[in-house]
């Protein structure tokens, strides 16, 4: 064999051998490129599914505190319109000098809120509507402080006002005489003294001849926000002073549903 054959051989051995590492050096880069291609779509898709993980538990920890917050607001709901089932006898009533009945040590007014307290029992509290300044003892000088506390609309104060809170009753009895046919104004200032808003009013009253004098009609007038009952109660004072008055005032609470 020639010379010049010999080295056209090998020329064309190291072409060949050449050819060859430059595909491979190609496929290898390609394979990375790939190979990166691949890991970065994987990482974006791990990431991604990451991120609508995240969305996921965030969106329930917002409807979980949703339904928390509903549940509050609910619970706070109930416990403000929870009813107590407790009742209130409050009265204004006058001892000393009275018509009809002479000197009494109790109030006419104040016997037949007693009926009521010994039928209700521990399901109600009693509380005496007690002028700060005490009326005179003498019948006909009472009678002539009653007009000018009519005429003048006055509001006479009461002892211990802000010992009640009216939040724990549901129904009020609210017991007085008949004063110049009409409540003792300091009865306007007990209805005024605290907030009613839908609690049930229920009055009661003695008089020597005039009934209850339009006085039930009266205070539901005024009452607009609460539930006044003017089934009410009204005895005459001499009369609610006998025992007879007990059985009478308690017909008149079964018929009240008490």
């Amino acid at each position: 064999m020639n010379k010049k054959l010999i080295v056209l051989i090998i020329a064309v051995v190291a072409l060949v051998a050449i050819i060859g590492v430059v595909y491979l050096i190609n496929n290898n880069s390609l394979n990375k490129e790939n190979s990166s291609n691949n890991n970065s779509k994987a990482l974006g898709t791990t990431i991604q599914t990451e991120e609508n993980e995240q969305t996921s538990l965030n969106e329930n920890k917002q409807n979980e505190e949703a339904i928390l917050n509903e549940n509050k607001v609910e619970e706070n709901t109930n416990k403000n319109t929870e009813k107590t089932g407790k009742i209130l006898i409050a009265y204004f009533s006058r001892a000393d000098e009275n018509y009809n009945v002479g000197n009494v040590d109790v109030g006419n007014t104040e016997i037949m809120a007693g009926f009521i307290k010994d039928y209700l029992g521990d399901k109600a509290d009693a509380f005496k509507i007690d002028p700060v300044k005490a009326y005179p003892t003498n019948y006909k000088e009472c009678t002539e402080v009653a007009t000018q506390e009519l005429n003048s609309n006055a509001r006479p104060e009461f002892k211990n006002a802000n010992s009640l809170n009216m939040d724990n009753y549901d129904t009020i009895f609210i017991g007085y005489p008949i004063w110049w046919g009409d409540v003792p104004m300091i009865i306007n200032t007990f209805l005024e003294k605290y907030d009613f808003s839908g609690k049930t009013i229920i009055p009661f009253n003695t008089h020597e001849g005039s009934g209850n004098a339009g006085t039930f009609n009266s205070i539901k007038s005024k009452m607009k926000s609460s539930n006044v009952n003017t089934n009410g109660l009204a005895i005459q004072g001499k009369t609610a002073r006998k025992e007879s008055s007990r059985e009478t005032v308690e017909n008149w609470l079964k018929g009240l549903g008490l």
